[in-house]
């Protein structure tokens, strides 16, 4: 399997939890402007609503079969520091409307896709300080008709269609000189058990015993072909992780 990365320039809002009031010129396509809060200001950021749903719509548009299964995700930390995205605060606000894109705890982006927010292009805006900058990256989801047990070949057919998306998008000469990305993480729900089953013998993997579910990053083509994958309780989720940031940090304005 050759190493390939996909390249997208992505570049990320982040935006604001415990938002107070905001004072800024309503208006689609407004001058720069400060929203001010309590503490640190909301800063209008260097890129609009449609850089983030154009990487949407670039996935969208490869072939149905490199992306049947997957779904497209996007995260942010806060940088320097690595620290997650929700610290930062991170919205969009569409005159009166404001919409929080990290509403969570972490690092992922939850990513309105709409019509009516393409058309008008709101303004994104975030919590930095002087010097800062939030670093965006993506990754894949998968789910598999049993949410408790996949197969080494299903792992190495999500594997497969990582590696054509992305040949769809940086093409095979620039995918050699990137990291591999052959690796799958499962995120194993709390006080549950993660095992293979090799030649009829089962080998625990993870046991997880905290009250948090636990990421396992591994490489599934080093089991053999009828190696088979379990868990105790449905697998959190299953994610194709791309270990590094997309290109383009997002500025203050």
């Amino acid at each position: 399997m050759k190493n390939r990365v996909l390249l997208t320039a992505v570049f990320v809002l982040v935006s604001g939890i415990g938002v107070a009031r905001a004072q800024a010129q309503a208006g689609n396509h407004a001058s720069d402007e400060t929203i001010e809060v309590t503490g640190q200001p909301f800063v209008v950021l260097s890129k609009r609503y449609q850089r983030l749903e154009r990487v949407f719509r670039r996935f969208d548009s490869y072939p149905a079969a490199d992306r049947s299964g997957l779904t497209l995700h996007l995260k942010a930390t806060i940088q320097p520091g690595d620290r997650p995205g929700y610290g930062s605060g991170l919205m969009l606000r569409n005159g009166d409307e404001v919409i929080r894109l990290i509403p969570e705890p972490g690092n992922e982006i939850v990513f309105p896709r709409d019509a009516g927010l393409w058309e008008a292009n709101p303004p994104l805006y975030a919590r930095l300080r002087p010097g800062e900058t939030v670093s965006v990256g993506f990754f894949f989801a998968v789910a598999p008709s049993d949410p408790t047990r996949f197969t080494q070949g299903e792992a190495k057919h999500w594997l497969n269609q990582l590696d054509r998306c992305i040949e769809d998008e940086g093409g095979f000469l620039i995918a050699l000189l990137l990291p591999d990305t052959h690796k799958l993480t499962v995120e194993i729900a709390a006080n549950s058990r993660f095992e293979v089953v090799e030649n009829g013998t089962t080998h625990p993997l993870v046991v997880n015993q905290g009250a948090t579910p636990y990421r396992f990053v591994f490489r599934p083509q080093d089991y053999p072909r009828d190696a088979v994958f379990q868990a105790s309780k449905p697998l959190v989720r299953i994610v194709l992780d791309l270990p590094f940031p997309l290109h383009g940090a997002l500025e203050r304005k």
